[in-house]
């Protein structure tokens, strides 16, 4: 229903080309779900570390499935966006679509102070939502 109503190919490929993915980076996909776009964007972007993390363990062994699929290496770790379980400055993008609009207003808060403590300088947040 997401893939038909959204147009989510269109909108995660543009969301791709607008963070500037470059080889050497670490990208994180923030409230990944079932792994599209932490998918597409190791596809696009091979040269890239890519992690995708999620609070639903369901969402995540699907995930799991589309990346054995693809033949690709993606770290996914279960964790809230609240609380994000890596270390400051340790990604150069933080990707996230059709997440925030989950969160309450002081969860979305906490979850953009996260990412921007886990965000190197010079680092970006791209989200669709």
């Amino acid at each position: 229903m997401v893939r038909v109503a959204t147009r989510e190919a269109t909108f995660k490929e543009a969301l791709l080309r607008q963070g500037s993915i470059q080889d050497g980076h670490r990208v994180l996909d923030l409230g990944c779900g079932t792994g599209t776009l932490a998918v597409l964007a190791k596809c696009a972007h091979r040269g890239a570390e890519v992690f995708g993390l999620d609070a639903d363990a369901e969402a995540l062994n699907c995930a799991r499935t589309k990346l054995e699929a693809a033949g690709i290496e993606v770290q996914l770790d279960q964790g809230l966006a609240s609380a994000l379980p890596y270390a400051g400055d340790s990604f150069d993008r933080a990707l996230s679509s059709l997440f925030f609009h989950h969160l309450p207003y002081e969860l979305k808060l906490e979850a953009m102070r996260e990412v921007l403590r886990v965000l190197r300088p010079g680092g970006e947040f791209h989200i669709a939502d």
